[in-house]
């Protein structure tokens, strides 16, 4: 325990990710550096790592995304038991475990990801209902098949439940009330018997004014003494108006009483106004815009920056205020707040992510899917409390006399360096100072539990354990094994995989083999640690160093016995599947591998009493030797990817006529050709033999080109029904618009809508 003992609650958090499978609670008051510790743990976490969020912004912000992305959850109520006696409110749409599983339809990709993840990061957890936890606890079991508390997924969540809470609607209130005690993450179901361990970050970077300190702890707590009550009292100034460029910022309740201010502002200021449109590229929900798609701003306007400076310059940060000192069409010139010199500014790109497994490594990695491109920055006369989370100010105008939620009012408080710059212009009704009861029964949990540094050996011994049991038991690889070589049951005419069946037999039998000495070990390692006693560790180090060595070879021989087994199939037709299913068994023995080096080096880390980064397994892992496989076993005969054709080779002619090695025209010109000349998509499919379907996809390409206005392709009736689908569900996948329109429209149609929504550039 000694080397615990001065340990930071932000390293101790880092120990229990890196060290255990505890689930963790990571809270702390405003401006404890919250943000900071995730994007630490995701760079350095050995283990495979996914960020989501409540809302778009919020995984837009973390660099990850939305919950009900991820675990393909339908918007709604979670029930998470029906029994005949509940009498639900009727008319209230809720969904079910039966319900989620007909939802779901995730794509290999997605099932991979979730199979895979290791550490799942929920981000903003204040706003986390307990019914969606719930749910994604259901997703997680459904899919790793695996009945463990999130399908045995270790989970951190982070966030300030003294900040905003969740969102209930009215109708909502009555199912969620059957079944939780409140709307909060922790009364959650899956929580009761395995609740997370609470650390709480406790320096504050923010503010260093004792007496405010005092005064914000004391809001927080539903602890206000008079004093405090008096001191507020002394900064309240009713209908303070100040100059248009004092600096200040009004912090206030409403988005539209916000934008009415910045509106009126912004009229108020002499001048042109110049407009700066933001680029979206590819997938970038709206309702995920980091800021408005068009920036109206006049010289003298007063704005706020929403990034730190992306050169690592620290010329200005997240929440700055500035004011506009020039304007041109494709330049800004602002002066930071402070500063005596202005800057330049250069646009900033927000980055859409999805997971996606890297097929070389198996390693989840992010993937970007779309970009939102714009000067970092909005008008700041006004901003609403929900939107100046995680922002700090010199000065503030606080309007928050209708605060509608508990903390609001401390949320915008805290926003500020020092009481010196508070300005109040409505009373604090006492609605929005109290914290919710249910937080403050729960903070409590704090101080209950057992200690972290108690908790922190116990649990990394428990981890440690697990790590090695699962490292030297073969039993999961086996029974893959076992069904891969069962599924050789074609009729051996019908069936080229059947004729490697003798193949497989004698790799099921190898793996067969190992896996009796493995057995062996795993009653070794229970032994040598025995859960709170002093473990055996030099022996144990003996006995693991001596079985890494005689396991690794016989994974390493299997792998590429694999691989080579690939490269003979590959030469033979009608093996697409095949192919897949001896990609899908290597990485079985590839992941084995690397369990046993990741279990090898946890054990030499505790031992040296140092930790274990991202770096330092992925040199264990000999990745360059790998990719330079997967790269062989990923192109195939006739230059032709596996990943497009599914690894079908497909034969090449044995002779061609002159004819056929004459340059062909464009197949698409040909059809613009005949359109030009008045012909319907049918009409020219009739004449080059080709569906209609074709055709729509040629003549889609000359839309995107906005060489072909649509609505002479298709009805104009038509056209607006589909391109108003695409708004409205912010897709533009062919299931999901058909879904929507119904089936009264046929996939070429939708294919020619979505070609003019593109060539809109929208």
């Amino acid at each position: 325990m000694e080397e615990h003992e001065h340990l930071q609650p932000a390293e101790l958090a880092a120990k229990f990710v890196n060290q255990t499978s505890r689930h963790i609670f990571l809270t702390g008051k405003a401006g404890t550096g919250k943000t900071t510790f995730l994007r630490n743990i995701i760079a350095r976490t050995h283990k495979k790592a996914v960020i989501v969020a409540p809302t778009g912004i919020a995984a837009i912000n973390a660099s990850g995304v939305t919950i009900h992305s991820l675990f393909q959850l339908p918007f709604g109520t979670f029930v998470p038991r029906i029994t005949p006696d509940q009498n639900l409110p009727s008319g209230v749409p809720y969904n079910t475990p039966k319900s989620l599983v007909k939802h779901l339809s995730m794509n290999a990709i997605k099932r991979r990801i979730l199979l895979d993840m290791e550490l799942l990061v929920i981000d903003e957890v204040s706003m986390l209902r307990a019914d969606l936890l719930d749910a994604i606890d259901f997703v997680l079991r459904y899919v790793r098949r695996n009945n463990e508390f999130f399908g045995g997924v270790q989970v951190l969540f982070i966030g300030d439940l003294y900040q905003l809470p969740p969102v209930v609607r009215n109708q909502e209130q009555e199912i969620l009330g059957k079944f939780y005690q409140s709307a909060f993450f922790f009364d959650a179901l899956c929580l009761k018997a395995n609740p997370p361990i609470y650390i709480e970050l406790d320096k504050i970077y923010r503010q260093a004014d004792e007496t405010f300190i005092s005064l914000l702890n004391n809001l927080r707590n539903n602890v206000a003494t008079e004093e405090d009550i008096a001191l507020l009292k002394s900064h309240y100034q009713e209908n303070y108006k100040p100059n248009l460029n004092d600096n200040y910022i009004t912090l206030t309740t409403h988005n539209s009483k916000a934008d009415g201010m910045n509106r009126s502002s912004l009229k108020e200021l002499k001048g042109k106004s110049y407009f700066y449109n933001a680029t979206v590229e590819k997938e970038f929900a709206e309702s995920a815009y980091p800021i408005e798609k068009t920036l109206e701003l006049k010289i003298g306007a007063q704005v706020m920056f929403i990034k730190n400076d992306p050169k690592g310059e620290q010329r200005f940060f997240n929440g700055k205020l500035a004011v506009v000192t020039d304007l041109r069409d494709d330049y800004i010139e602002v002066l930071p707040e402070g500063n005596k010199y202005p800057i330049s500014l250069e646009q900033y790109a927000w980055k859409n992510i999805r997971y996606t497994t890297n097929k070389h490594t198996n390693e989840i990695e992010e993937e970007e899917i779309g970009t939102f491109t714009q000067y970092p920055l909005k008008l700041a006369w006004a901003i609403t409390v929900h939107k100046s989370q995680g922002l700090t100010f010199d000065k503030a105008i606080v309007d928050i006399g209708d605060a509608f939620a508990p903390g609001q009012i401390y949320v915008a408080l805290s926003r500020l360096r020092s009481i010196d710059g508070l300005i109040l212009t409505s009373h604090l009704n006492n609605r929005g100072m109290k914290a919710d009861q249910n937080v403050a029964y729960y903070s409590r949990t704090k101080d209950q539990q057992e200690s972290l540094l108690t908790q922190i050996t116990k649990e990394a011994d428990a981890f440690l354990k697990q790590s090695l049991l699962q490292a030297f038991n073969f039993t999961l690889l086996d029974n893959f094994v076992y069904e891969h070589v069962f599924s050789y049951s074609k009729d051996e005419k019908r069936s080229v995989k059947q004729t490697h069946l003798a193949w497989a037999v004698k790799l099921q039998q190898e793996l067969m083999a190992a896996k009796v000495h493995a057995d062996k070990f795993l009653k070794q390692i229970d032994r040598l640690l025995v859960l709170g006693q002093t473990a055996d560790l030099e022996t144990l180090i003996t006995r693991t160093e001596a079985a890494s060595n005689y396991f690794t070879p016989i994974l390493v021989a299997q792998s590429n016995a694999v691989f080579e087994h690939i490269e003979v199939v590959k030469e033979q037709k009608q093996t697409k599947e095949y192919l897949h299913e001896l990609i899908d068994l290597e990485a079985m023995f590839y992941e084995q591998f690397k369990k046993i080096v990741r279990a090898k080096a946890m054990l030499g880390a505790k031992v040296e009493g140092v930790e274990i980064s991202k770096d330092d397994l992925n040199q264990l892992y000999g990745l360059s030797k790998r990719e330079e496989q997967m790269k062989k076993t990923y192109s195939l005969p006739n230059k032709e990817e596996l990943e497009r054709t599914g690894g079908e080779a497909k034969p090449r002619a044995k002779k061609k006529t002159e004819k056929e090695k004459t340059p062909k025209v464009d197949t698409k010109e040909v059809t613009l050709a005949l359109f030009n000349e008045g012909k319907t998509p049918t009409e020219i499919a009739a004449e080059r033999k080709m569906t209609k379907g074709t055709i729509e996809g040629h003549l889609a390409h000359y839309i995107v080109q906005n060489q072909i206005s649509a609505d002479k392709v298709i009805a104009k009736h038509k056209l607006e029904v589909l391109l108003k689908a695409i708004r409205e569900i912010k897709s533009i996948k062919l299931n999901e618009i058909r879904d929507h329109v119904g089936k009264s429209f046929d996939f070429g149609e939708i294919k020619i809508a979505i070609a003019a929504f593109m060539a809109e550039g929208e």
